[in-house]
């Protein structure tokens, strides 16, 4: 049940670069770069206006979970890991963490770590001049841009449990498992910068806290790559299924549930 679209449209698919980012992290971690349990502070100094000694409480397990406690400014909003927000300005200095601990440009350690085992070919980073439109303020500095058939190689890997063929690119299964697993208790529906179809209730980037899955229509244990105007990465393990969808923005609201709506038909 996998299926293409036609040709190979470039494009930054805005926050399913997250997703990636995660994995990025796990890699660094199994390098030995980094210990997502450490203070960001340790790795890239100085980052915020807090004081340092409450500065120095911000793991990059708080980024990778949106428990930072920081708001969009960041100024402080509640001590970490004890509030969940969508905070992309925060989530973002996940990059600075890599490049810095690598040595290596975003660009280089993706494709030296992950996008060239994966032949994503046309999948790099690109450096946004004015941020994410009609998001200045909270987007991330660099867009990740690629095509629906570079994600859909991203996902089958997901799919494979992090594997290529008889290569074990992800060896460290304890992250690999917490990265698509409830990773804190305000938010039920949040991973490691992944998206969780199995849980009673969830939160997005609106704040509130809402009953039910977070798309009905879809499979209980999808695991989700989300991106502003209807960009989806969606991986359904006992399905075998791995389902993209880029493009331009969708003039329903509820696109992406009545997608899945559509195909379970």
């Amino acid at each position: 049940r996998h299926g293409f679209i036609e040709g190979r449209s470039q494009e930054d698919v805005a926050s399913i670069q997250k997703s990636i980012v995660s994995i990025l992290i796990g890699l660094a971690q199994q390098k030995g770069l980094i210990d997502i349990n450490e203070s960001v502070t340790s790795y890239i100094g100085k980052w915020t206006q807090l004081p340092q000694e409450k500065e120095v409480l911000i793991t990059i397990r708080n980024l990778l979970t949106m428990t930072s406690g920081l708001d969009v400014d960041f100024i402080y909003d509640a001590e970490p890991g004890l509030k969940w927000l969508y905070n992309t300005r925060a989530y973002s200095q996940l990059i600075y963490i890599l490049e810095k601990t690598s040595g290596l440009t975003i660009n280089e350690l993706s494709s030296e770590w992950l996008f060239d085992e994966l032949q994503m070919n046309e999948t790099f980073w690109k450096e946004r001049k004015k941020g994410l439109k009609g998001f200045p303020k909270d987007s991330a500095k660099y867009g990740l841009v690629t095509t629906a058939k570079d994600l859909l190689k991203f996902g089958e890997f997901i799919l494979n449990g992090g594997e290529v063929g008889t290569n074990h690119i992800i060896s460290d299964i304890d992250f690999f498992d917490d990265t698509f697993s409830k990773s804190q208790n305000m938010n039920e529906a949040y991973g490691y910068l992944w998206w969780l179809n199995n849980s009673k209730t969830h939160m997005t980037w609106e704040k509130e806290l809402s009953f039910g899955n977070l798309f009905p229509h879809a499979p209980e244990e999808t695991i989700l790559a989300l991106g502003l105007g209807g960009r989806v990465l969606a991986i359904v393990p006992s399905e075998e299924t791995v389902l993209v969808r880029l493009g331009s923005f969708p003039d329903d609201p509820n696109f992406i549930n009545n997608l899945w709506k559509y195909i379970q038909r």
